[in-house]
């Protein structure tokens, strides 16, 4: 798994790529506890370059994204190929998520 990190002004873009293991997940989820840290609550995923995702790590990463809806922030997903969709389907996550097509669409829900 690779993970390039680019701040906006307001919100913070993570871009995934590769498999994503439960331990990958962890690394993620450290990267958003180090963002929330700072103040920032609004986080964009962009899964367009994810091939897999553990069922564990969604699961870990539904309960960071009630965590931070609790200050005022949220995490949006972006890019889900439908074999990722359908892992977030399976273990009950993706309707507790904002799933959009592209980061410009999610950056603007943010902003609206």
């Amino acid at each position: 798994m690779a993970v390039a990190l680019t701040p906006t002004e307001t919100v913070t873009v993570f871009r995934l790529s590769g498999d994503i293991s439960v331990a990958d997940m962890e690394g993620v989820l450290r990267g958003l506890t180090d963002v929330v840290l700072r103040n920032r609550n609004r986080v964009v995923l962009n899964f367009h370059k994810v091939t897999h995702v553990s069922l564990n790590g969604i699961s870990k990463l539904t309960e960071r994204n009630q965590r931070l809806r609790a200050l005022g922030g949220e995490i949006k997903l972006v890019g889900l190929a439908p074999y990722v969709a359908n892992l977030f389907k399976l273990v009950g996550a993706f309707s507790h998520f904002d799933i959009v097509r592209s980061e410009d669409e999610a950056l603007a829900r943010f902003e609206s």
